[in-house]
């Protein structure tokens, strides 16, 4: 094959966009545009490849020759050069370098942005100062071990979700061929023990007590809070999580027809989930658009635009006096019980109303429905109840608890 077909002075004046050979597969495309780059067409190990190696004027076309002349050694002995440097370059990555990668793509997945917080805030807090500028390559399970165990028994909850992540950011290592070596992370849980970890549930109050508490959320207070408490009461009546209220937006109401539609890219099961809304619900959202007409945000919080903050129902119960025995999310927990202890409600049924996935994939498969009239009477029964303290508008026969407070909860005013 013949060489050398261009020279320097031709490489410069060259205008005609298309391919110009230099030969052995040297090449220099002229766009239309007047962009000049190099290629070089070439087989390694009986693969056709194109290579690019830069543009000129950066590249000269000695530079492009020599690069050239390189690559051509190496593939006679099976050699992929460019291939090899990738892998070495990937083999250098450090563990930091490989968690935002890694954390591109999944940030894409999460919901909530609680989460979006917590996966860095991990790394920075815990991790990193182990073994974040250690290649990815060579991070061993000793370095692991140094960088959970201080919080393995004292903070057993992000423990345990640290150990998750780091997991996480190996295997995808692995897979984009950044680490040969298998993940440092197998055996971590069982060298610092689980015997004494117990397994930490949102605290929760009990379902006898929520009433008190929604009379307390109604009663009017001088240190102001209107939104907080009309959202947090929102939260409890339909049984939501609490990024799933503070971040709803107008848009999402079907307010003639009394639905609350939760697009999936805000579920944590990224299914969209239909809300049945009581009167009094129907009500708060009539409260809180006096109070912000303009707002896009149904709950928007002290700055303009936003939403309330994740620690706003966590402020209020601890103001109230019940930090330690109630949780936002645990009005979930306390939904549910009160379905199935008073109300006798099916299981599938409650399930649906809390957006749970049901786990059993066969199952999954053929039950199709979200039970919607079913849950519409389910969500008044439970706003009734929240509202009266176990007495029902309706004078049927579905079973309604007759029992009072348990005394556990001692409201405080706020």
């Amino acid at each position: 094959m013949a060489k050398e077909l261009l020279t320097a002075r031709m490489v410069r004046s060259i205008k005609t966009a298309g391919v110009h050979k230099d030969g052995s597969g040297l090449r220099l495309i002229v766009t239309a545009k007047g962009t000049k780059r190099w290629e070089l067409w070439i087989s390694i190990n009986r693969k056709k490849r194109e290579l690019g190696l830069g543009v000129f004027p950066d590249v000269s076309l000695n530079d492009a020759r020599n690069q050239a002349d390189r690559i051509r050694r190496a593939a006679r002995d099976g050699i992929d050069l460019r291939q090899q440097r990738r892998d070495e370059e990937a083999r250098a990555l450090t563990f930091r370098q490989a968690f935002e990668a890694y954390f591109s793509v999944k940030c894409q997945q999460l919901s909530s942005a609680k989460h979006l917080k917590q996966w860095p805030r991990t790394m920075e807090i815990y991790v990193y100062p182990v073994f974040g500028d250690v290649a990815v390559a060579e991070v061993t399970t000793a370095q692991v071990l140094d960088a959970l165990q201080p919080i393995w028994f004292r903070k057993p909850e992000t423990a345990k979700r640290a150990l998750q992540r780091i997991e996480a950011v190996f295997k995808s290592a692995i897979l984009r061929g950044s680490r040969e070596k298998a993940s440092p992370c197998v055996g971590v849980a069982e060298e610092l023990g689980t015997r004494h970890r117990e397994v930490q549930h949102h605290a929760a109050l009990p379902w006898q007590d929520v009433p008190a508490f929604v009379a307390m959320l109604q009663q009017p207070s001088p240190s102001g809070w209107p939104t907080t408490r009309l959202a947090f009461e929102f939260l409890i009546l339909t049984a939501t999580r609490s990024g799933e209220t503070r971040e709803a937006v107008w848009s999402e109401f079907d307010l003639g027809n009394g639905i609350w539609t939760i697009p999936k890219e805000r579920m944590k099961s990224r299914k969209e989930h239909r809300v049945p809304l009581s009167p009094r619900c129907l009500e708060i959202l009539r409260e809180v658009r006096a109070l912000n007409p303009d707002s896009q945000l149904v709950f928007e919080g002290m700055k303009k635009g936003r939403p309330l903050s994740d620690m706003t129902f966590t402020k209020f119960l601890r103001t109230a006096g019940l930090s330690k025995i109630a949780t936002a999310h645990g009005f979930r927990s306390s939904f549910k019980n009160w379905c199935s202890e008073a109300q006798k409600t099916r299981d599938e049924v409650s399930e649906a109303a809390l957006a749970h996935t049901i786990k059993d994939r066969v199952k999954a498969a053929y039950l199709r429905t979200d039970f919607l009239e079913e849950r519409k009477l389910l969500m008044e029964d439970w706003a009734t109840y929240c509202q009266c303290g176990g007495r029902t508008k309706r004078p049927d026969d579905r079973r309604q608890s007759r029992e009072g407070g348990t005394g556990v909860i001692r409201l405080r005013a706020s």
